[in-house]
C-alpha cells in the first residue's frame, strides 16, 4: 500500500483539502498583486522643469492680476518649457532664462521679453502633474529624464529577490516543511511590505521589494507544492491548475483598488497589511502528510492522515495503519540512500528531463512577465489592460486543463508555445489599435495555459523530496 492508495479511501479532494487548498490560495494572492504592484507604484505622471523663483510669485497682485491661480500657473509652465509639435511641453528642458528675469515676478506677464532659444537640463526639480496621482515613486524619487530606467532597473532587482527566494525558501520547504516556509514566507511578506511603504529614498525602495519579492512570490510556489502534495492521483491536474488562478486573480483585484488610491504609499500598505491575517491560519493549515513521510517523520503523518479521513467523514480500519507503518519503513529505507539533489543530474534521462524543463520554465517566465508588465504599451488604459490581462489568464487556465487531459502535457505545451512565438512576432510589426490589444491577449493567454501546465508538468516529473 501507498500513500496514494490511502488517499483513494479518505478522498483524493474531499472537503478537508478543499479548505487547504482554499486557504492556502487566499495566502498567495500577495505573490501576483506585488509582482505587477509597481506598475501603479510608478505610475506615469507627466512632469517639467521647475523654476524655483517663481513658485512663491503671488498671482492674484499687480502687475499680475490672474483672476485664478492655474492660469498663473499655465503662464508660468508656457514662458519657461520649450513646446514641440512632437511630444508637446518637453519634460526635461527648459529655457535659458537671464537670472534678472527669473527672480523678477513682474517679467512673467512680459511675454515679449521671453525670446529665449537656449535650453538647459531641469536644474532645480520638477513640477508633476498630480491629476491622476497625488504621488507615485516616479514623483517622490525624481524617476523622470536621465533617472527614468531606474524604475526598470527596480523591477529587474525585483525578480533577482524571486530568484534568492526561490532558493532561500525552496531548501526551508526541504528542511523544515511546506507549511513552515508557507507562513515564513506570509508572514516576511507582511512586514517588508510596511517596510517598502515607508522608504525615503529610492535605494531604500528597491533593498526593501527586493526581499519583499523573496518572500511574497515564494508564497505562492511554496502554496502549490503544498496544495499539489495534499491531492490524490486523478485530482493533481485539477487543483495544480486551478491554484493557478490565484495569479490572475490577483492581476484583476489590483487595478481595483488602485483606481481609487493615488497614494503609492497607501497603496502599498493596503496590499500589504492582510498578510498579518494569514497568521490566524496557522493553526489550521496543516502539514503535507508526503513531506512528512519523505522526513521520516511517520507519527505527525499518521495524525494528519486520521484527521484528514475524519473530516471527510471516511472510516479507516486500524489494518491500514499497520500496512502504512510497513511502507513509511520502506520508503525511509530508499530515502536514505536517495534523497540526494544531485539526483536531478545523475543520469542521463533525468539531467536531459532537468535541462529541458530548466529551459522551458526560463522561455515561459521571461515571455509571460514581459506580456503581463508590457501590458500598457498595448496602447490601453492601464486599469482596464491590467484588468483584461487577469480575465484571459483565466481563460489561459481553463483551457490547458482541458487540452492536457485531451493530449497530454507535452503535446499541449509544444503546440500552446507556437501560438505565443506567433503571438511575439506580430505584436512586433502591428501598430497600436484593436488588432495589437487583440495579438496581445491571445499571446498572454496561450503564455499563461503553458504557465500552468509546466507547473504540473515539473511536480508530476519529480518525486517529493525533489519537488
Amino acid at each position: 500500500m501507498h500513500y496514494d492508495d490511502i488517499l483513494h479511501q479518505i478522498g483524493e479532494f474531499g472537503p478537508y483539502q478543499k479548505v487547504i487548498f482554499l486557504l492556502v490560495t487566499v495566502c498567495s494572492l500577495f505573490a501576483p498583486i506585488n509582482v505587477i504592484s509597481q506598475a501603479f507604484l510608478a505610475g506615469t505622471v507627466d512632469h517639467w522643469c521647475d523654476v524655483a523663483a517663481w513658485t512663491d510669485c503671488d498671482c492674484s497682485v499687480e502687475p499680475l492680476n490672474a483672476p485664478e491661480v492655474s492660469w498663473c500657473s499655465e503662464l508660468k509652465k508656457n514662458l519657461s518649457i520649450p513646446w514641440t509639435d512632437q511630444q508637446g511641453f518637453d519634460q526635461c528642458y527648459k529655457y535659458d532664462l537671464p537670472q534678472e528675469w527669473i527672480h523678477n515676478c513682474s517679467t512673467i506677464v512680459d511675454t515679449e521679453a521671453f525670446n529665449v532659444s537656449g535650453r538647459v537640463p531641469c536644474d532645480e526639480g520638477w513640477v508633476y502633474d498630480r491629476t491622476q496621482y497625488k504621488t507615485t515613486i516616479t514623483s517622490d524619487f525624481d524617476l523622470v529624464c536621465d533617472r527614468k530606467s531606474l524604475s526598470d532597473v527596480a523591477q529587474s532587482v525585483y525578480f533577482g529577490g524571486i530568484l534568492l527566494g526561490s532558493a532561500f525558501y525552496g531548501a526551508i520547504a526541504d528542511r523544515f516543511g511546506r507549511r513552515v516556509s508557507f507562513f515564513a514566507c506570509t508572514s516576511t511578506t507582511a512586514v517588508l511590505g510596511i517596510l517598502v511603504s515607508v522608504s525615503p529614498s529610492f535605494v531604500m525602495y528597491v533593498v526593501t521589494r527586493f526581499f519583499l519579492a523573496a518572500s511574497a512570490h515564494n508564497t505562492f510556489l511554496t502554496g502549490f507544492v503544498l496544495v499539489s502534495e495534499i491531492a490524490g492521483p486523478s485530482k493533481r491536474v485539477f487543483t495544480g491548475m486551478f491554484f493557478q488562478y490565484v495569479f490572475a486573480i490577483g492581476i484583476m483585484i489590483l487595478p481595483l483598488i488602485a483606481v481609487f488610491i493615488n497614494s503609492w504609499k497607501v497603496l502599498q500598505l493596503v496590499i500589504t497589511l492582510p498578510g498579518f491575517l494569514t497568521l490566524a491560519l496557522l493553526p489550521v493549515i496543516t502539514e503535507s502528510p508526503r513531506w512528512l513521510i519523505s522526513q521520516q517523520k511517520n507519527e505527525e503523518a499518521l495524525k494528519i492522515i486520521r484527521k484528514t479521513a475524519r473530516f471527510n467523514r471516511k472510516q479507516l480500519p486500524e489494518s491500514i495503519f499497520h500496512v502504512l507503518c510497513l511502507y513509511f519503513k520502506e520508503t525511509n529505507e530508499k530515502l536514505q540512500e536517495n534523497a540526494s539533489v544531485f539526483r536531478l543530474f545523475r543520469t542521463a534521462s533525468m539531467r536531459y528531463r532537468t535541462i529541458n524543463l530548466l529551459f522551458n520554465w526560463f522561455v515561459q517566465s521571461f515571455v509571460y512577465f514581459g506580456l503581463t508588465l508590457s501590458t500598457e504599451s498595448l496602447g490601453i488604459n492601464l486599469y482596464l489592460g491590467y484588468f483584461i490581462s487577469g480575465l484571459v489568464e483565466i481563460a489561459g487556465y481553463t483551457i490547458a486543463i482541458f487540452l492536457i487531459e485531451k493530449f497530454g502535457r507535452k503535446l499541449s505545451l509544444c503546440g500552446l508555445m507556437s501560438i505565443v512565438s506567433a503571438a511575439c512576432f506580430l505584436l512586433i510589426v502591428i501598430p497600436e489599435g484593436i488588432p495589437r490589444i487583440i495579438i496581445g491577449m491571445v499571446g498572454k493567454c496561450t503564455i499563461s495555459a503553458t504557465f500552468g501546465i509546466i507547473f504540473v508538468y515539473t511536480a508530476e516529473l519529480y518525486p517529493t523530496p525533489l519537488r
